[in-house]
């Protein structure tokens, strides 16, 4: 089972069953159970936590942080940046909606091992990720 937490610390509407379906069809069939917690946040504080995670002094989309198996599931920490999603949907013509789903399936592929740090590894991991995306959006 795959119990999902949102929690927004920013203004404006989330769809936070969007961000729920979207963890569980990316943890689906790669992770037995967890409990995911999705944190919604400014740009000032996800820059702060970038800073502090990664040494990257710049806002960035998501961080994901996967804190291993406990008796209860994997757990899964990831942040998000509602305002980065909304520039980047801007940008693209997209929904901020569809954008912050992409981001949640972005995270949680990374803690079900996926991982981009090379050009083919990316490029695995990209394919998956806009399967889910396109999947998960044709229902919405």
């Amino acid at each position: 089972m795959i119990q999902v937490d949102v929690k927004t610390f920013v203004r404006g509407k989330v769809n936070a069953a969007l961000l729920a379906r979207a963890a569980r069809a990316a943890l689906h069939g790669r992770v037995e159970s967890a409990q995911v917690s999705i944190m919604l946040v400014g740009d000032a504080r996800m820059r702060g936590l970038n800073r502090n995670a990664l040494g990257h002094d710049y806002t960035t989309d998501v961080l994901s942080f996967d804190h291993g198996d406990t008796p209860e599931g994997r757990l899964i920490e990831l942040v998000i940046c509602p305002p980065f999603a909304s520039r980047q949907a801007k940008e693209h013509g997209i929904a901020p909606a569809h954008e912050l789903a992409r981001y949640v399936v972005h995270g949680c592929l990374h803690c079900a091992g996926f991982d981009d740090g090379t050009d083919r590894e990316k490029q695995r991991m990209w394919t998956v990720q806009e399967e889910i995306v396109k999947d998960l959006l044709s229902t919405v």
